[in-house]
């Protein structure tokens, strides 16, 4: 990784870095410890005049980096960088961070679980158009496939991207199926400039490259879309619902174990539309609104909320406010891969508020609960059993 230019090190040390200047600073610094230990010696002697300083003395070590990451380190600085992407999210100021308040193969199944191999499944996954499986947690950069006149690339900081290659147009619609696993979530930069950060155990089916009309994916699961403006609507399919776009910020929730779907507009326009079962309904959502579809009622609504809510997980949180405990370990269940069972069926209607850090781990988290609760979970391998504290 080339060295970092120092009038970057210098506005960053005074506050005024723009914001790709801070995602360059981000990936420089993130690249090797002695980058963290050369900016932390700046910071210390920041009076000192800083033409003293000179940055040929770091080494380049990113590919030793590179080699030793593990996936740990890669989730964390994936969540590191995405504090800088498409939402802003303001910390609470609590103690330890939580508090408790008493179009025709684009209608095919998502992927046909024949290409997964058993091994495969608790691992984040990319499947081709031509079957090719490609796992993404190695922390290794590479150029992962070719194909439909399209450069993918499977980057260590950035997930993948499609590039598309100047003269070269597709023959023919191909479609890759991105499933991350339970646990890991993941970034993608479609062919047209698209952000989409997938949550954990979902599914995302995509064109590798988008045709001359509009812009259609589908997912299951949770994902978060930056949408690039090309003058072309973009539309996420989920289930017997549509989510219809031409730039803007969004959040889609549609996991099986949920009683609806949720659409979080975080800014621009969307168009929520339904046609099912006799119900053909739509409506416009303002930034700060979300649309809840109760797929299992027939009912589509709309409400004002706290977007922040609804996308901190993209920044590596799970966030709640004033939610019922059942809800709150559900999101934590999927995140983790457990199950979760209560002595007494009325703990499900507790109360929770806060925002818990997603790394740091099953039993860290659980023990936050319990320290600022009358609640005891107990933590069995893949089982949690949640009762009332003696």
């Amino acid at each position: 990784m080339k060295n970092l230019d120092l009038d970057i090190l210098r506005k960053k040390l005074d506050g005024k870095l723009t914001f790709s200047e801070e995602k360059e600073f981000q990936e420089w610094l993130m690249a090797s410890r002695e980058n963290i230990a050369f900016f932390n010696h700046m910071k210390n002697y920041r009076d000192k005049s800083m033409e003293e300083v000179s940055l040929e003395s770091v080494p380049n070590t990113t590919d030793l980096f590179m080699k030793r990451l593990n996936r740990r380190s890669h989730k964390a600085f994936i969540n590191k960088m995405l504090k800088y992407a498409a939402v802003v999210l303001l910390p609470l100021s609590i103690g330890v961070g939580l508090w408790v308040y008493s179009n025709n193969e684009m209608n095919q199944s998502l992927v046909d679980q024949n290409q997964i191999n058993k091994e495969d499944i608790n691992q984040t996954i990319l499947i081709t158009s031509n079957g090719n499986t490609y796992k993404l947690e190695s922390g290794v950069e590479q150029a992962v496939v070719e194909d439909q006149g399209v450069k993918i690339r499977k980057y260590l900081r950035a997930g993948l991207k499609y590039e598309e290659q100047e003269g070269i147009k597709a023959k023919s619609v191909a479609y890759n199926m991105l499933h991350t696993s339970k646990g890991d979530d993941y970034q993608l930069e479609l062919s047209d400039g698209t952000i989409v950060y997938l949550n954990g155990d979902s599914k995302l089916k995509y064109p590798v490259s988008f045709g001359d009309n509009e812009r259609r994916v589908q997912l299951q699961g949770e994902a978060f879309f930056d949408v690039s403006k090309t003058g072309k609507r973009f539309v996420v399919e989920v289930d017997d619902m549509e989510v219809e776009v031409l730039g803007t910020q969004f959040n889609v929730m549609a996991y099986e174990n949920e009683n609806s779907i949720q659409t979080t507009l975080v800014s621009g326009k969307v168009k929520v539309s339904i046609n099912t079962n006799g119900i053909d309904e739509s409506l416009m959502l303002e930034p700060g609104n979300q649309a809840i579809w109760n797929h299992k009622e027939g009912e589509l609504g709309c409400k004002k909320v706290d977007t922040k809510l609804y996308t901190s997980w993209v920044n590596g949180y799970f966030r709640f406010e004033d939610q019922r405990l059942e809800d709150v370990l559900r999101t934590i269940a999927r995140w983790y891969d457990i199950k979760v069972f209560y002595h007494n069926p009325d703990l499900k209607n507790k109360r929770l508020s806060g925002r818990l850090n997603k790394l740091k781990g099953l039993e860290v988290i659980s023990d936050m609960i319990e320290k600022v609760s009358d609640i005891e979970i107990e933590v069995n391998n893949k089982v949690i059993v949640v009762s009332m504290k003696e």
